[in-house]
């Protein structure tokens, strides 16, 4: 375009952050010279656009307004004027596609610092340069920033955002340093660790009264219980020729590295079948687990208001299959706490059963420790190999391909084993508070039943019996119990023959765990 007299222009000015356009003068600066442009050419300004948004790409809510505006009125624009090209797009490729549409419509882009004459074949090498370079300079800062970012997570400093449990915060050399959040992180910690236990899983978690202030839903629960930070480390991915590596943080760990691994490993084991109805109401705890005397259906239950207005619950098959079975919770519930009371063993037999169980776990401490010992064994062996992989890289006796294949499997191993021997470790250290509170369970089974939440309640069931119960309206048909509580019933009750024998005792062979080691 060389006749700008009579011209009609639209403006576009741009700044990056808000911070820019209430702080500094970039826009006052742009509207000044554009105006003064218009000015000294003659050209009549139809519209004046700013915002403060980044240019890397097109989708800005004040760009798409003035593409709007200018396909709307074509025919009244000429020329679409900027201070720089950088201030137009940041991204070469979409700029130039929006300037060839614009020059479709008969309207030209250019700037009023760096006029591009489009008519001149030779100046398109600096229309492509002035285009160009504000992606490079993208490119280059968002290079920088990820190298910086990852120098930081290497040192062991977390510059992300704060995950749930901390807050923002600055060591004492003013350096960005999370903090353990003082009202929430006590409530991280029982998290991880009530997960750890293996006995309830994510949608029964998430329901805790407890955990409310954490907000947990099904979908972020799992992200909290896989982040790595909560237990004083960071996990710095891989990048060009470096792997993936987890090194310890600055920042306080609100759980162990063993309490995380365990979660990890639910987490990895939850393809479990649980024997539990859809909907939980506390007076049908038994509703999901009963199967209908007459017609093998399952039963649900529900609850009956009376003439007298009072509200009356009951077991029942489904009506619509033509099946009338039909009894009250409070039946079914007290012969189930008579069945407990009748399978409860003798005290004295009980007694007895929990000194044999410590005295043969405290026994299998010895082959622990051996097997602690060979894990010791093969976990130094994997770092001694790993230290040499790495001094081979270090002399380019390997590829780049084969080390971080290599020290990425070797890493794995080292990490297994640990687990191994951490779920040792754990066993040791909680057995015998195990082994007292089990045996506290089968001695008051119906007052511990009656006592529980419906979760608990319900658990119970489903540790204890095999398919569901069957009752006809006065007693429950003999039910097939799981094999672990079969196996712990028949040791107890080659004792009880032994005590009524002649007092003397002989445990060695008692089958006090199945075959596969329940």
């Amino acid at each position: 375009m060389k006749k700008l007299i009579g011209k009609r222009a639209v403006l576009y000015r741009r700044v990056s952050t808000k911070e820019q356009k209430d702080k500094g003068s970039s826009l006052e600066t742009q509207q000044e010279r554009l105006h003064e442009f218009c000015n000294r050419n003659e050209i009549e300004i139809i519209k004046d656009y700013s915002e403060d948004y980044s240019a890397k790409n097109i989708n800005r809510p004040v760009f798409s307004k003035l593409i709007e505006f200018t396909a709307m009125n074509k025919n009244n624009i000429d020329l679409l004027l900027i201070h720089k090209w950088d201030r137009f797009s940041r991204n070469a490729l979409q700029g130039m596609t929006i300037v060839d549409q614009l020059k479709g419509m008969n309207i030209e882009v250019n700037s009023s610092e760096e006029w591009i004459n489009h008519e001149d074949p030779n100046q398109q090498i600096m229309y492509m340069i002035h285009m160009g370079l504000p992606e490079v300079d993208n490119r280059q800062r968002s290079y920088r920033t990820k190298l910086g970012t990852r120098n930081k997570l290497k040192q062991g400093r977390w510059v992300h955002s704060q995950p749930k449990g901390y807050v923002k915060g600055r060591d004492e050399l003013d350096k960005v340093l999370m903090k353990p959040d003082p009202k929430i992180s006590h409530l991280i910690t029982e998290l991880f660790k009530d997960y750890s236990l293996g006995i309830y899983s994510q949608n029964q978690i998430i329901k805790f009264p407890k955990f409310k202030p954490l907000n947990l839903t099904k979908s972020n629960i799992s992200r909290v219980l896989n982040q790595i930070v909560y237990s004083g480390r960071i996990r710095v991915k891989a990048f060009k020729n470096e792997p993936e590596q987890i090194v310890d943080a600055l920042h306080k760990p609100l759980i162990s590295v063993e309490v995380f691994e365990k979660v990890q490993y639910e987490l990895g084991n939850r393809k479990r079948i649980k024997h539990k109805p859809k909907k939980q109401n506390e007076l049908l705890p038994l509703r999901g687990f009963l199967k209908c005397n007459c017609c093998e259906s399952n039963l649900t239950g529900s609850g009956s208001r009376s003439q007298t207005g009072k509200k009356h619950y009951y077991y029942h098959c489904n009506p619509r299959k033509g099946c009338k079975e039909r009894f009250n919770v409070k039946t079914a519930h007290s012969e189930l706490l008579k069945y407990f009371e009748k399978i409860k063993p003798n005290k004295e037999v009980l007694n007895l059963f929990e000194k044999i169980l410590i005295d043969k776990f405290e026994n299998s401490e010895i082959s622990n420790k051996k097997l602690k010992m060979n894990l010791d064994t093969k976990i130094s062996t994997l770092v001694s190999r790993k230290d040499k992989l790495l001094e081979k890289y270090l002399d380019e006796l390997v590829s780049d391909d084969i080390y971080q294949s290599k020290n990425k499997e070797l890493g794995e191993s080292i990490h297994q084993l640990k687990i191994e021997k951490g779920q040792i470790d754990t066993m040791e250290k909680d057995t015998v508070k195990f082994v007292k509170f089990g045996v506290s369970v089968l001695n008051n089974l119906g007052l511990f039943f009656k006592k529980s939440s419906i979760n608990t309640q319900q658990s119970l069931i489903s540790s204890i019996f095999k398919g569901k119960l069957v009752f006809d309206g006065k007693k429950y048909r003999t039910p097939i119990l799981n094999k672990g509580i079969d196996v712990i019933y028949q040791s107890i009750n080659q004792l009880d023959v032994g005590l009524n024998k002649n007092r003397r005792l002989s445990y060695d062979n008692l089958p006090l765990c199945t075959r596969d080691g329940t």
